[in-house]
């Protein structure tokens, strides 16, 4: 019986292959792929910033930082304001921050205030910005800028609390500087939970972020169109005289032959252009996901009364998952409605593995299901 499911699971390969608009869903992965490749080493951003240097020390050492950093935001560095403004006011750069000369007195009046307890004035800011608007990119953008200052501050704040609870008068930076660095600011800011691995920095590939979450509901796109053949073939009643089996070993055997040619090609495509995690991990996730998805497909195509109405129920469920699960964002509040659909649990495995533990329950549920449904019934009914 296995030797006749593995010569029925050619056969069925063989035929979808034949299949044009198969084809091109698989054409589509790496062309995709390899299309946003050579878009991605491009020089692309969501904010572009000009830096200018007015002949501070720390200042420049902090521009530099900022200039060399791999981000979504683009720096450029201007000779000085009057260029940044041109630049800005002919929409070539979004905003302006100004390093001033006198940089490190503008730090120590700034933590002076805040150590004291002062009201801080427009004329306390360490940094000038200039900006046409004021939106959400450059608001994180400035965030960027909080960050990139944080060092100074934290130092010069550290100094204050030491000259007013210790010794009651300035120490030497450098003493201070060898403490401040060898016994306080030490170790990472944030630690992550048990369970959660480390965020990778994604740098300025911004555009491959949603792709792996894409290229996962092609390959379920790929089971949802051979679920909709198999209902094809039914009313056309293609399998009367076929010695086929169990109904529901046949379906999923058919649902099986799209899903693993698209998950073969999406898991190349992931390996060659690095968007793969650990290898075993990648292999395992893509085998649960492969299996669930099975299952997911042949449910669907039980919901659903006929041909037509599981045509047009795809391209809404399509979109429903490129929404609600975390392809581009995570929404929290939809949760539960994620936990539904089989891309959740493989795009958030890598960076929580209580989510593969997950996974398998689900697995397991869906087949239940599945089984369940289909239980009794056969090809030829």
């Amino acid at each position: 019986m296995k030797s006749n499911y593995m010569k029925l699971f050619l056969l069925l390969n063989k035929r979808l292959l034949k299949k044009k608009s198969f084809i091109i869903i698989l054409c589509l992965i790496p062309v995709m792929v390899f299309g946003l490749k050579l878009v991605s080493e491009r020089e692309s951003g969501i904010v572009r910033i000009g830096l200018v240097d007015e002949g501070s020390d720390k200042g420049r050492k902090v521009m530099d930082g900022l200039l060399n950093k791999d981000s979504v935001f683009l720096f450029y560095e201007f000779d000085d304001e009057d260029d940044a403004a041109e630049a800005l006011k002919d929409n070539r750069i979004d905003a302006i921050w100004v390093f001033p000369s006198d940089y490190e007195a503008r730090i120590a009046a700034y933590t002076d205030k805040l150590s004291s307890g002062g009201d801080m004035k427009e004329a306390d800011r360490v940094i000038k910005v200039l900006e046409r608007e004021d939106n959400v990119l450059l608001q994180l953008s400035r965030m960027q800028l909080f960050g990139a200052l944080y060092s100074d501050l934290s130092f010069s704040l550290f100094g204050n609390y030491i000259d007013l609870k210790f010794t009651g008068s300035p120490v030497p930076e450098d003493r201070l500087r060898g403490y401040y660095d060898n016994n306080v600011n030490k170790g990472t800011l944030f630690d992550h939970n048990d369970g959660i691995a480390d965020v990778a920095d994604g740098g300025s590939n911004y555009l491959f972020t949603p792709l792996r979450g894409v290229l996962l509901l092609i390959v379920l796109l790929g089971g949802l169109a051979a679920s909709m053949y198999y209902r094809d073939d039914l009313d056309k009643e293609i399998f009367t005289w076929m010695p086929v089996g169990n109904k529901w070993i046949f379906e999923h055997v058919y649902l099986l032959t799209a899903l693993l040619d698209c998950a073969v090609v999406v898991l190349i495509t992931f390996f060659v252009t690095g968007l793969a995690a650990e290898a075993g991990l990648e292999l395992l996730l893509m085998l649960l996901f492969v299996l669930s998805g099975c299952s997911f497909c042949s449910i669907v195509r039980k919901v659903t009364r006929n041909l037509k109405s599981l045509a047009t129920f795809i391209p809404i469920l399509m979109l429903l998952m490129l929404v609600v699960c975390p392809v581009f964002i995570y929404i929290r509040q939809l949760r539960l409605l994620q936990l539904i659909f089989p891309p959740t649990y493989y795009l958030m495995a890598p960076n929580n593995m209580s989510y593969l533990n997950y996974f398998v329950i689900y697995l397991g549920v869906t087949i239940a299901v599945d089984v369940l449904s289909g239980m009794g019934s056969r090809c030829s009914s």
